[in-house]
């Protein structure tokens, strides 16, 4: 039972429900041992030849009243294990998304979308199913077997032991294969979680598995993978469908044992033939109730995964924690790196290498260099993505002592692949925005999305598909410009956020950033040097470290890697490799 020490805020939070409900399993499985009790009467009465119209009216009319009583009491026990399992259900799914959304990088390099799915879909409903209404079914058929047991043994001990007798293979059969259904429910949660990670790649990258014509070979993984999780799926069948036959198989032995020695109690009038049915409603009582635990049993068993894998989720700590005297900044003057290196988490390879650099409000910062040189590390640490030194100051202050929210609301983001939700375009610009001193309509026109947008069938209503799967990816990116101008922060970063789009676009789009953003930050991270030959500064990296730095005019009269660069591209070629 320790696994419910999980979920004991939920319990502390509604235990005069559980209260509740518990009384309600008593009080219904009491009704349920008083019905063969009042049989049994009936027909030693019958026997006896003492029955008449009052005695056989008093105990038809109790009995009557022991099911109408029965049936309102289980109604409102359902109602009340309903609830709790329905409300449990909902805080489950919102702690664990609270959880997931305070994770630093590291978490979901670790944890892919699709297992994540399957946690906070399955196994949020395991868990709460396993600790409301399964576990009041499991109480209610404990306190059977105990209360029905108990009555077996006071119409007569002996046939009692020997009529339960077999009934104990059960418990036999349940402890032998455990471990195995424990070990095999664990592969089968792992495999449907690899399965759900497949289905969303497919669905993510349609287009690209159209392109290269792999719908064929997309499909044979899909189906192989699916092919593995059907055979340890069908191989947990097997093994759950060994209970119920050697379940029935023992209950049948136990009443035929008290069919033959309870006949010849009767026979010999130890026992009246009113007990001898008695008793064997009793013990189908008892019997009934032991298949369903050893079954329970096994589904108690497969529920302890999805309690572990629940509880990984939930006890797994962002490894970036704002301490307790954390600042809060609403603007900035200069933003440094100091001294900076950076590797990540177990690659052992420095990213970043004795990084020093300043930025003062206002200006405009062009990040280049080689693919792999660091360009998007610097952006991320400075969003505190991934644990730091004291290397990086705001305002001479270490951003380890600003709170991360607080840095983020200065930012406004457009990383290298676009976060687009299948919602309306008007919904995707204006989502996370905190203020409206950008309109919309401006935010589209600086963007140079509005042309875009007037081709769309339904305009800013357009429901963009998942992942934006519907645009281009030119519009992907001109929607994600839109929506970080709309968000109007201080700081304005664009990590290589033109490369889809032709000379033109990004010369209006740049144009229309330095009409509308003069007195801001912007850091525009690029391939294509154009897009910062009027930067007030640019940055060469190189291997994480800064290999030239000045104005385009400067950086053009070195003549070393930035001017290189920037010739061929001028010709028609890109070698920034």
């Amino acid at each position: 039972m320790g696994r419910y020490k999980s979920i004991d805020w939920f319990i502390k939070k509604y235990w005069y429900k559980y209260l509740l409900t518990f009384l309600l399993v008593v009080v219904t499985v009491i009704l349920d041992v008083a019905k063969p009790e009042l049989i049994g009467t009936i027909i030693d009465l019958i026997g006896l030849s003492e029955i008449n119209w009052n005695n056989f009216t008093t105990l038809m009319i109790v009995i009557v009243l022991v099911f109408v009583f029965k049936f309102i009491f289980s109604i409102f026990k359902r109602i009340l294990s309903g609830n709790l399992f329905h409300s449990l259900y909902y805080e489950l799914k919102l702690r664990f998304m609270n959880k997931v959304l305070v994770q630093d990088s590291t978490f979901f390099t670790e944890h892919h979308s699709g297992d994540l799915m399957t946690r906070a879909t399955s196994d949020t409903f395991q868990m709460s199913n396993n600790s409301t209404q399964f576990l009041f079914h499991l109480l209610e058929v404990m306190m059977m077997i105990l209360f029905s047991g108990v009555m077996l043994f006071l119409i007569h001990p002996l046939l009692a032991v020997y009529s339960i007798l077999p009934l104990p293979l059960i418990f036999v059969i349940v402890y032998k294969i455990r471990p195995y259904i424990s070990r095999n429910w664990r592969k089968v949660r792992q495999k449907n979680s690899e399965l759900s990670d497949i289905t969303m790649e497919s669905v993510q990258h349609v287009k690209l598995i159209r392109s290269f014509v792999n719908e064929e070979k997309d499909y044979n993984r899909l189906e192989k993978v699916a092919d593995e999780c059907y055979q340890i799926e069908k191989k947990s069948v097997y093994l759950r469908s060994v209970f119920g036959p050697t379940f029935r198989v023992c209950t049948i032995i136990s009443q035929l044992i008290a069919f033959i020695y309870g006949s010849y109690l009767v026979m010999n009038q130890v026992i009246t033939v009113g007990d001898l049915v008695t008793f064997n409603l009793y013990l189908a009582q008892f019997s009934n109730p032991m298949i369903q635990l050893g079954n329970q049993m096994a589904m108690f068993v497969q529920s302890k995964v999805a309690f572990e894998r629940i509880n990984e989720i939930m006890d797994a700590m962002p490894e970036i924690i704002d301490p307790v005297d954390a600042k809060e900044i609403n603007d900035f003057e200069t933003i440094e790196f100091k001294n900076f290196d950076f590797e990540y988490p177990n690659k052992g390879i420095k990213t970043i290498n004795n990084f020093s650099f300043k930025i003062n409000k206002g200006e405009t910062i062009g990040i280049v260099g080689k693919t792999g040189s660091g360009k998007t590390t610097i952006i991320r640490q400075f969003l505190r993505q991934y644990p730091t030194e004291d290397n990086i100051y705001i305002d001479g202050i270490s951003i380890n002592k600003i709170k991360k929210e607080s840095i983020r609301h200065l930012v406004s983001y457009v990383p290298q692949e676009h976060a687009l939700f299948a919602r309306t375009v008007e919904e995707n610009i204006l989502l996370g925005s905190n203020n409206e001193t950008i309109s919309l309509e401006d935010a589209i026109y600086n963007a140079d999305f509005k042309k875009d947008v007037d081709f769309l069938p339904y305009g800013l209503n357009t429901i963009v598909g998942e992942y934006g799967v519907t645009l281009s990816g030119g519009q992907k990116q001109r929607l994600s410009i839109a929506r970080a101008i709309y968000k109007n922060s201080e700081i304005l970063i664009l990590d290589d956020s033109l490369s889809a789009v032709d000379g033109t676009t990004e010369a209006n789009i740049l144009r229309n950033l330095n009409n509308i953003r003069k007195d801001k930050t912007n850091i525009i991270i690029a391939h294509r040097l154009t897009a910062v030959e009027n930067a007030d500064k640019i940055i060469v990296l190189d291997h994480g470290q800064i290999t030239e730095m000045g104005t385009h005019e400067e950086l053009m009269n070195n003549k070393k890697w930035y001017y290189e660069q920037y010739m061929i591209q001028q010709m028609g070629g890109d070698e920034n490799e």
